[in-house]
């Protein structure tokens, strides 16, 4: 949605777009588009002054005023019944990181926030089938129930809380993915998965984490400036490209046990989570937060070998 498909569209008031709300049938109110401001799915309303004693209500630009409508479409066609809230941001954040016409900076760092608010309120269920995922993922042919029930209680208590208790981490994901016993005298004999894009080790698996749930927590409260999203987003923009190049090459030589991982989502849905997460990862490289994350574990690591 750019400047050209705003066409047709004048700009409006908080009253209009419920009007234009009533018009597709859906049940709106003032109240309702504030709420929407505040999330982020919407740009706060600009002041149109029009006499030297007041001004007219603020008004919403064209292109937002059929961004809502194009929003109430997503929502009321939704096969689920209403779909939550927290999908239609993801949206806006998708809109943001593809274009700069629509979505301005200040309205997805709202977004950003409301993102971050909902991330990890995930079902029980959801969280240990989660979990079961990366224990697959993670764990070496030989390893034993026990190792992997124990990486997965830890992993599902550690999204639960949303605190990383890095000791039992990794110790146990070490556990998981090298299930072997240490000789007297001997370091520990660490695996690396062998990913399509290079091996890949515990300690970057654990640090990636750390990071995301520190950006998680600065965006949650609105601690990163404009500036620096729209950096990171320049960033994410150029590394994105470059990993479709690299996905696709990857998939297309036979990426084995990472085929699903790597596999381009086949829902619309799934692509903008895919990119959303993706964005995140990005930000807390560009915050310097996974090169501190990973001096931590590393340093956790450093104190079980001796």
């Amino acid at each position: 949605m750019n400047e050209d498909q705003a066409t047709g569209w004048a700009e409006g008031t908080s009253a209009d777009l419920v009007a234009d709300a009533l018009a597709l049938g859906v049940k709106a109110s003032a109240r309702m588009v504030t709420a929407w401001v505040e999330e982020g799915l919407l740009a706060s309303p600009e002041p149109r002054k029009t006499s030297a004693h007041g001004s007219d209500p603020r008004v919403f630009p064209p292109l937002q005023r059929k961004l809502f409508t194009k929003l109430l479409e997503v929502r009321e066609r939704s096969p689920l019944g209403r779909i939550p809230q927290r999908a239609l941001i993801r949206l806006v954040l998708h809109m943001w990181l593809a274009d700069d016409t629509v979505v301005l900076t200040p309205q997805a760092r709202r977004a950003w926030r409301t993102h971050a608010r909902s991330f990890g309120q995930v079902t029980a269920t959801k969280r240990s089938e989660g979990a079961r995922a990366v224990v697959e993922q993670l764990a070496h042919p030989s390893a034993s129930f026990k190792q992997r029930r124990a990486a997965q209680l830890v992993l599902e208590e550690d999204e639960r809380t949303q605190q990383i208790d890095l000791h039992r981490l990794t110790s146990v994901l070490t556990e998981l993915c090298s299930p072997w016993p240490t000789q007297p005298g001997s370091p520990r004999i660490e695996r690396a998965l062998p990913t399509p894009f290079g091996p890949l080790t515990v300690q970057q698996v654990i640090a990636m984490w750390k990071a995301t749930q520190q950006t998680i927590r600065r965006l949650r409260h609105e601690e990163i400036d404009e500036t620096a999203l729209d950096r990171a987003r320049a960033v994410h923009r150029q590394t994105w490209a470059e990993y479709q190049v690299h996905r696709s090459a990857a998939l297309a030589a036979g990426a084995g046990a990472f085929t699903s991982t790597i596999a381009v989502p086949d829902t619309v849905e799934g692509q903008v989570i895919e990119q959303v997460i993706a964005f995140v990862g990005t930000l807390a490289g560009e915050l310097g937060l996974i090169e501190a994350a990973s001096h931590e574990v590393e340093a956790v690591r450093l104190r079980r070998t001796r």
